[in-house]
């Protein structure tokens, strides 16, 4: 370490009930020309377990300019602003959602799914896609014209898929969890999905799959947390609402909490470096405005 580049050895000192301390109120902000000249600066994949006080090292040659990755990336807190390694990752959701299996089955939203769909349908197929399935193709041009039509990558999201409802074949003493998941097997049919509300004898449910639709017969209904069983009454189904117009759903797939989360930590891995030619400049303006 060297005083030199330590952060917090930069601040002035200020007298505090009558002792010395570091002023660590006082605040700078770079100078907008050095922060806008973009030759000053390139982007970063930090690797798997890398945190920014090694990366310093290994760029700068000096742990203590892990302050410099903070400031140019405006990075406000240093453990969850910056990527988690896979095991403070996994600690993480744990915490957040219970489990990891948790995670991986709560849904967060539906998104726009071209993502892996690498199919090419022909003029014919796609002038014969009904409502507004057209959106979610584009055309593909050479030379000749239009040779296919790809999927859209557009980004597309919707709090649900559709929200349903059911009454209880019989007033229930204890109902359902909100946000739990349910789910039934009955012969072939099946189904899962999460409750939006409940009480002793009606329920309302969202993040629909499965054949909730199609029961021709009462049927059970257990909770994943909770672990209530509840016997639905198959002739009280209500479609309340098709938020993804039901033509449309199948350009959509459920984005559960875990990806989610897992996406937001691989984004945060691509940073802007300071050039290592530009880090002595930083750093002395840095000294300057403290003082």
């Amino acid at each position: 370490m060297t005083d030199r580049t330590q952060y917090f050895r930069k601040f002035p000192i200020t007298i505090y009930n009558d002792i010395p301390s570091l002023n660590i109120m006082r605040r700078v902000d770079f100078n907008k020309n050095v922060k806008n000249f973009l030759s000053a600066f390139y982007t970063f994949e930090i690797p798997e377990g890398t945190r920014p006080e090694t990366l310093a090292f290994d760029y700068y040659d000096d742990v203590d300019l892990d302050w410099l990755i903070y400031m140019t990336n405006d990075v406000v807190d240093p453990y969850f602003d910056m990527p988690l390694n896979q095991d403070d990752f996994t600690a993480n959701i744990k915490k957040k959602y219970g489990s990891e299996e948790n995670a991986r089955k709560k849904v967060f939203v539906y998104r726009n799914n071209y993502r892996g769909d690498d199919q090419i349908i022909a003029q014919g197929a796609y002038d014969s896609l009904v409502g507004d399935r057209k959106k979610y193709w584009e055309p593909i041009f050479n030379q000749l014209g239009i040779i296919g039509y790809q999927r859209t990558k557009t980004e597309m999201y919707a709090s649900t898929n559709r929200i349903i409802s059911y009454s209880y074949s019989s007033t229930v003493s204890t109902p359902f969890t909100k946000g739990e998941i349910v789910r039934f097997t009955s012969g072939s049919s099946s189904g899962i999905a999460t409750v939006a509300t409940s009480d002793t004898t009606y329920i309302t449910l969202q993040h629909i799959t499965g054949d909730w639709s199609e029961m021709t017969s009462n049927f059970d209904v257990t909770g994943d947390t909770s672990g209530v069983t509840i016997n639905f009454d198959y002739e009280t189904y209500t479609l309340i609402k098709d938020v993804i117009p039901s033509v449309e759903q199948v350009y959509f797939s459920p984005y559960y909490y875990y990806d989610y989360e897992f996406e937001l930590n691989e984004q945060k891995r691509n940073v802007y470096l300071v050039d290592s030619d530009y880090a002595n400049r930083v750093n002395k303006q840095l000294d300057d405005l403290l003082k």
